[in-house]
């Protein structure tokens, strides 16, 4: 099989990992870097230039990762030649508007990291193929790394919203911009690491990445969460500053409880790597064609 990746290609996205993934399944992947054509040609030129790649290739699939900006109507065309793919992992902010709705609305299968998202997606597209999928983990690189403990509790993230009120009372080591293996270093010199949630919107891929790394997890809690991992068993929750600061003074004195917890989180999170993730994927758009004729969603 033969997929063109629409995404961004960079150190810091998660797109180059999808990537590999697929590779890993035996498809050819074709990259085209929408952001950074269109910084250097312009919107229209870019849109012109998904098409014209497709209509080459001739995929089996075209794969859109979010794609800000590129119109509805590229998707339409690629229609005309292969099934279209969505993919989406942001909450409900800004990146979900009318440009990402055209493009639930044309694509063949929609895939939706978050809950909510995922529900609202589904009052856009006439066919009814959306789903839910987890963001998941790179088994390349979201590793257990064996080194000593340097800090006591850490986040990887950017501070921002609530995230600075516990910064503010609690005094965590505060990591941004750290991708690759870099990210499973700070995990693996960590006795706590902390993630805060979307909430009702669900749980972002640091999840995954923590527990793959066999990083010991303090969370915020995400709607449905249980669907996925033990509460106590798998990870541990907190849902404000105090509770936090209780669950702290105890862990950091009960190394035992937070490496089996940690342990029990690596089991568990085995299922969601970006190999299944990547099947899953693959597995619905071979069920897809089955039934699919060009053009048969532009009509």
């Amino acid at each position: 099989m033969k997929v063109l990746m629409v995404a961004v290609f960079n150190e810091r996205s998660t797109n180059v990992s999808q990537a590999e993934a697929f590779e890993r399944l035996g498809l050819t992947v074709i990259q085209f870097n929408y952001r950074e054509f269109a910084k250097k040609e312009g919107n229209w030129k870019r849109d012109r230039k998904i098409v014209d790649i497709c209509r080459r290739e001739k995929p089996n699939f075209t794969f859109f990762s979010k794609c800000n900006e590129v119109k509805g109507n590229v998707v339409r065309k690629c229609n005309r030649i292969c099934p279209t793919v969505l993919w989406y992992m942001d909450p409900l902010n800004n990146n979900f508007n009318r440009s990402l709705i055209k493009k639930i609305r044309h694509c063949s299968l929609t895939f939706c990291a978050l809950q909510v998202p995922f529900l609202e997606a589904k009052n856009y597209s006439p066919s009814g193929n959306i789903y839910f999928l987890h963001e998941g983990f790179d088994p390349k690189v979201n590793i257990s790394i064996d080194i000593p403990k340097k800090y006591d509790v850490s986040f990887i993230g950017t501070l921002r919203g609530e995230r600075i009120k516990y910064y503010e009372q609690i005094k965590f080591h505060s990591f941004n911009n750290a991708y690759g293996i870099r990210h499973s270093y700070i995990v693996s010199q960590t006795k706590i690491n902390l993630n805060f949630t979307y909430k009702n919107h669900g749980t972002s891929d640091r999840t995954y990445k923590v527990l793959a790394s066999k990083g010991f997890l303090l969370t915020t809690p995400w709607i449905n969460m249980e669907n996925d991992f033990v509460i106590g068993r798998d990870l541990d929750i907190f849902e404000d500053p105090e509770e936090l600061k209780e669950k702290i003074v105890y862990y950091l004195k009960r190394d035992d409880i937070r490496n089996e917890i940690a342990e029990n989180g690596f089991k568990a999170v085995q299922k969601f790597s970006l190999d299944n993730w990547a099947k899953e994927i693959v597995n619905k758009v071979i069920a897809f064609k089955s039934n699919f004729r060009p053009s048969s969603l532009t009509l």
